[in-house]
C-alpha cells in the first residue's frame, strides 16, 4: 500500500493545564495541508524502515508498526519505505503523519478491520499528535492530543510555510511557558466563529502559545508585510506560516522572500 501522509499546522494552540504525569493539556485547531511524505508499506517477516536520515529504531514509523502488531497479536512484519517531503523537526507533524499512515496501511494489508477509535488509540501510544492524522481536514484537538473533534473543513486557502531556525526542545519551551502568566485562550472563540461560517474572521485570530518563547519576530514581521489573513507558528516551531486567500498571493509572497529562507513551502488546506 502506498499512502500520502500530509503535514499539519496549528491554527490555534492554547495550553490549558498540566497532568500529574507531566504531560501538558492543549486546546488546539489542527489543519491538514497539502504537502505529503510518501509511505510505502508491504508485508514482511520483520519490521524495517528505510528513510533517509533516520535509523530504523529511531523512526516513529517503526514504533507504529510495533504497536500495531502488539495490539492485534499478529505475528507479522512490515517493510516500510518513506520518501520525505515534509521537513524534519519542523513542527509540521511529518513523523506523526507517517506513523498514522503505517497503522492505516497495516490495518488494510492484514485485514484487521480496526475502527477509527482503535486506530487512534494505537496512534496515541506512538505520539500525542498521531490521532489527528486518522481524521485529517480541520479538527479541534484536546487533552494531550487524544480528543479529536472534526470541524467543518476550511477550503480554498493557501499557506506559505517558512522554516526559520533550528528545532528547540519542546519540553524546555513548556518549562518556560509554565513560568509565564497565562494567556487568554483563543481556540473556543475560533471554533465558534467557524461554526458561524465566519472563516476569515476566525483565521484572523490564529495564534499559538509557543509564539511567546519560539516565534522569530523578524520572520513573523516579514510574513505580515504581505497582508495575509494570519501569521503564526506551527507546533513548537520552527515553522512559521502565513495564510492567504489565493494561491497567486501565496506564491508571490514566497518568491519575494526566497532569497532569505532556504526552506519554503506553498500548499493548500486539505
Amino acid at each position: 500500500m502506498r499512502i500520502g501522509a500530509n503535514a499539519k499546522i496549528n491554527l490555534t494552540l492554547d495550553i490549558t493545564g498540566k497532568r500529574e504525569d507531566g504531560y501538558h493539556l492543549i486546546d488546539s485547531v489542527f489543519q491538514a495541508v497539502g504537502v505529503f511524505d510518501t509511505v510505502n508499506v508491504e508485508k514482511s517477516d520483520g519490521i524495517s524502515v528505510l528513510c533517509e536520515g533516520i535509523s530504523d529504531e529511531n523512526n516513529i514509523a517503526w514504533t507504529a508498526a510495533e504497536k500495531f502488531f502488539c495490539r492485534t497479536g499478529i505475528k507479522g512484519g512490515a517493510k516500510i519505505e518513506i520518501e520525505k517531503h515534509i521537513p524534519l523537526l519542523s513542527g509540521l507533524g511529518g513523523g506523526s503523519s507517517d506513523a498514522a499512515a503505517v497503522i492505516t496501511a497495516l490495518n488494510a494489508i492484514y485485514e484487521t478491520k480496526l475502527n477509527l477509535n482503535e486506530l487512534a488509540e494505537i496512534g496515541l501510544e506512538c505520539g500525542a499528535d498521531v490521532p489527528f492524522f486518522f481524521y485529517g481536514g480541520t479538527a479541534r484537538v484536546g487533552g494531550i492530543g487524544e480528543k479529536v473533534t472534526p470541524l467543518a473543513p476550511l477550503k480554498g486557502y493557501y499557506i506559505l510555510i517558512v522554516k526559520s531556525g533550528d528545532k528547540r526542545s519542546t519540553a524546555d519551551m513548556y518549562k518556560k511557558l509554565d513560568g509565564m502568566p497565562g494567556k487568554t485562550p483563543v481556540t473556543p472563540e475560533f471554533t465558534e466563529l467557524l461554526r458561524a461560517g465566519r472563516q476569515e474572521e476566525a483565521l484572523s485570530i490564529s495564534s499559538n502559545a509557543f509564539s511567546a518563547v519560539a516565534g522569530d519576530k523578524k520572520t513573523l514581521e516579514s510574513l505580515s508585510s504581505f497582508d495575509p489573513l494570519a501569521v503564526s507558528i506551527s507546533g513548537s516551531g520552527p515553522s512559521h506560516f502565513a495564510i492567504f486567500k489565493s494561491k497567486t498571493a501565496a506564491i508571490g509572497a514566497a518568491e519575494s522572500i526566497s532569497g532569505e529562507y532556504p526552506d519554503i513551502i506553498v500548499a493548500p488546506f486539505v
